[in-house]
């Protein structure tokens, strides 16, 4: 299994208080938030990585390889990266959807015990949800009895939402073909600027993807300055 970061975003929201660097270069505690990413994977068995870059990507990359041996990491471009979101970014990793992958964008905050939830082998691809009341602007869910997730996205009514998706999945090899096809879908429509949760939603029309709880487990996806504040003071007082 391997890890696909998506870490091409310029951040411009978090540029007041982290400058001119790649949020995912941004400290928390002793390390960056990306390195923090690494360290959590590799203490679950994650040592293959593929790591979408764009913003400074020669600056991020270096700082990258400070930790981790350039035979483990594919590094994957996205030369419009001011131009698109998550989406357009994924599907530049399609051809190296070859065997079950954790995914997430690195700009959160996490630590091993909650990526060892979704990392062991599960009959079902996952997402990770913390269950609470929501607010508009966040990525939700809503599921059945079963946790089999019905529909994800920012533009749903917020009474049937069982709460937020964190921003961490895995997505088996088994359903992989189905997922390209869908990302394909979303460029082909000329939504290149749309987020991964597009595709997503019209994935779980079609296979089984399953809710598993955060259980309090701490994790911050870090777009503001409060976010950042929040993140050192509960991972690193």
């Amino acid at each position: 299994m391997k890890a696909i970061i998506l870490a091409a975003g310029i951040g411009k929201r978090l540029q007041k208080v982290a400058g001119d660097i790649p949020k995912s270069m941004i400290q928390i505690g002793e390390k960056s938030i990306i390195h923090h990413q690494l360290a959590s994977c590799e203490k679950v068995g994650i040592t293959k990585f593929v790591i979408v870059l764009g913003y400074k990507m020669n600056i991020l990359k270096t700082h990258i390889l400070e930790k981790i041996n350039s035979t483990n990491v594919t590094f994957i471009t996205n030369p419009i990266y001011d131009k698109t979101n998550t989406l357009y970014s994924l599907w530049l990793c399609c051809d190296l959807f070859t065997e079950d992958f954790i995914y997430f964008n690195a700009d959160v905050i996490f630590g091993k015990n909650l990526l060892e939830k979704i990392s062991g082998k599960s009959e079902y691809s996952q997402l990770l949800l913390e269950t609470k009341s929501c607010a508009e602007e966040e990525v939700k869910m809503i599921i059945d009895k079963k946790n089999r997730i019905l529909e994800i996205g920012k533009q749903l009514e917020i009474e049937k939402c069982a709460g937020e998706f964190i921003g961490i999945g895995k997505f088996n090899k088994n359903i992989l073909s189905e997922f390209k096809k869908f990302l394909q879908y979303g460029i082909d429509e000329n939504l290149e600027n749309n987020y991964f949760e597009y595709a997503v939603n019209l994935l779980v029309k079609k296979v089984v993807l399953k809710a598993i709880p955060t259980d309090n487990i701490p994790c911050i996806e870090i777009d503001f300055p409060q976010d950042l504040e929040r993140a050192r003071q509960l991972f690193f007082k």
